[in-house]
């Protein structure tokens, strides 16, 4: 009886620790569509990789993690701070969306497409300040007192013309309907600059239709993986010399590649997917290499990085992917 007991309560009590294990290895191709521009499906596969998280493990998953090598067991502070999961599950969702178009962003400006500014995109507001009242999320800022904006520095930079308490005339978009005034007063930040209390995203005007389908995926360690991927997609030859590459990074829309977690658990999915290389953010090259085994691993900076490291592979076209004029 006691040890019914004893193995009841380990089931049923929920620890504050969650579990971080080796995820998949999954083909990016699969997760784009292009409409309006040739397309040319590679040999090889540009693959994205994941780790498997589980929340607030009872007692035996706890101990079967810790003793697992692949698997770290994470107080769930330490894997999202002190933000509550329903806040820390969107800012993921909306992480997800920016990687994508950074994604784009990086690649049609690449390959020629320069003016795809098309303003700022709302992807959150602060209820404690007045712009909560005129704007919300996708919502699209196009102009601030009649100066265009193309994208979020244009508007953080005309914000921070003004001083606190000023006024501001906003042109919005808001769906498909015409641009509209939107007039709104300016609070202040903790270093006493203006501020109009929204996060932004770029909204691109796309010359052809993309869709990058990430499904339940969140976060934005998939972004330098779409990168290559698209371009791959949108660039005769095989960007990896027909065969599997993974990879893992953050990438914003100038290109650079930023850090992501669970790179060990992440190497643990490459090694087991055959993948004949893994491109990781330099700050995760360590950690990568510390799980990779025979894997080869290497590390980039910038997505013209990933593209040299890519040009080592026989058969891969990226050398020849110098950018080019559109049309």
């Amino acid at each position: 009886m006691v040890a019914a007991l004893v193995a009841s309560a380990g089931t049923l009590v929920r620890l504050p620790y969650d579990s971080v294990a080796p995820g998949s290895a999954r083909r990016v191709d699969d997760l784009i569509s292009i409409k309006g521009h040739p397309v040319y499906p590679p040999e090889g596969k540009v693959l994205f990789t994941t780790v498997s998280v589980r929340e607030r493990l009872n007692l035996w998953e706890a101990l079967a993690g810790w003793i697992n090598e692949n698997t770290d067991i994470v107080h769930e502070e330490n894997l999202r701070g002190p933000i509550p999961p329903e806040e820390y599950h969107q800012l993921n969702v909306e992480a997800m969306a920016d990687s994508k178009t950074a994604a784009e962003a990086v690649v049609l400006r690449h390959l020629g497409f320069p003016d795809l500014g098309g303003g700022a995109e709302v992807t959150g507001t602060d209820p404690e300040l007045p712009s909560a009242q005129v704007l919300g999320a996708n919502d699209v800022i196009v102009a601030i007192d009649d100066r265009p904006v193309t994208g979020p520095s244009e508007a953080v930079a005309a914000i921070r013309a003004h001083q606190p308490g000023d006024t501001v005339r906003l042109s919005v978009v808001r769906g498909d309907a015409a641009p509209a005034e939107r007039i709104t007063t300016l609070g202040r930040n903790d270093e006493g600059q203006a501020l109009l209390g929204v996060t932004l995203g770029p909204k691109l005007r796309l010359p052809f239709e993309i869709v990058i389908d990430s499904g339940t995926i969140e976060g934005p360690s998939a972004g330098l993986a779409y990168t290559l991927a698209l371009l791959d997609e949108l660039t005769p030859g095989d960007l990896t010399g027909g065969v599997d590459v993974a990879v893992t990074g953050e990438i914003d829309s100038e290109g650079k590649v930023g850090a992501v977690g669970g790179v060990g658990q992440k190497a643990e999915a490459v090694r087991r997917s055959g993948a004949a290389l893994f491109l990781v953010p330099r700050a995760n090259l360590e950690e990568a290499r510390a799980q990779a085994r025979d894997l080869q691993v290497k590390a980039v900076d910038t997505f013209d990085d990933a593209l040299k490291a890519l040009a080592t592979l026989p058969g891969s076209n990226a050398d020849s992917l110098a950018p080019s004029a559109a049309g």
